[in-house]
Order: C-alpha cells, then sequence, then structure tokens
C-alpha cells in the first residue's frame, strides 16, 4: 500500500506542478491556433473557387452569346439586310420606296403606319443656293 500511494502521490503533485499547468496551455494553444489558421485558409480557398465558378459561368454566358451573334452577322439574311440599308442594294426588279422619318434598319410590324391615307407624294424641291443654306444653317437659332 506504500508502494501505491506514493505513485498517486507523486502522480498528483505532478499535475499540480505550475511548469506542468503553463505547458499544457502552450500546447493547446499552439494547436487551437494551428487549427484555426488550417479553417480560415480552408475557408478562403472554398470563397476563391466559388468566385472562379462564378466568373467561369459569367463568361461561358458570354462566350455562347458572342457564338450566337457571330452565327446571326455571317448568315445570308443578315449580310442582305446589312447590304440594303448600308449600301442601298436592291434585287432586279424590286422597287424601293423610301419613306422621310423613318430609321432604315425600322422593321414593318404589319400595321398600315400611315392609316388612310394613300396618295404619293413628291418631293419638296429646295431652288436656294448653296450660299443661302450654309447661311440658313449656321444662322438659325434651333
Amino acid at each position: 500500500m506504500g508502494r501505491g500511494s506514493s505513485s498517486e502521490k507523486s502522480l498528483g503533485t505532478l499535475f499540480r506542478l505550475p511548469a506542468f499547468l503553463i505547458v499544457n496551455i502552450a500546447l493547446f494553444s499552439a494547436i487551437g491556433f494551428s487549427l484555426a489558421r488550417q479553417s480560415y485558409r480552408g475557408w478562403h480557398a472554398d470563397r476563391e473557387m466559388s468566385s472562379l465558378e462564378n466568373e467561369v459561368n459569367q463568361l461561358e454566358g458570354r462566350k455562347l452569346r458572342l457564338e450566337a451573334l457571330t452565327q446571326q452577322l455571317v448568315s445570308s439574311e443578315h449580310v442582305e439586310l446589312e447590304a440594303r440599308s448600308r449600301l442601298g442594294k436592291q434585287l432586279p426588279g424590286e422597287r424601293v420606296v423610301v419613306l422621310y422619318g423613318r430609321s432604315a434598319t425600322d422593321t414593318w410590324t404589319g400595321e398600315d403606319i400611315f392609316g388612310d391615307i394613300r396618295t404619293e407624294r413628291t418631293p419638296v424641291v429646295n431652288n436656294r443656293s448653296n450660299i443661302q443654306k450654309w447661311w440658313d444653317y449656321f444662322s438659325s437659332k434651333e
């Protein structure tokens, strides 16, 4: 019994020593700090990966839109439309009607934009000299 009680006594005194307590606190603090640092690194890596995945999705969407635009621009319908609107081309036997006040790229929706007006308008002829036109252009208050 004497031996068992002395070993219990020495073990009990070991746990009461301030050096043992300080070493354990330092060890647990180092392990806790290391775990916190690793969890922060993991969280930061996950956040960065999520950000990069969002950027990839945005770039893929932009790529798809650009591919669709490229296909539209090289289509024969678009080339014909651009030739008609920008270059004034027309098919043989086709009649061109110029509507003043309308954009060349406006599309017809199937409605009669003039209502019941069915008469042709003659273009207004301006017989003023070029100098008078320039003078009016620079001196007008509009």
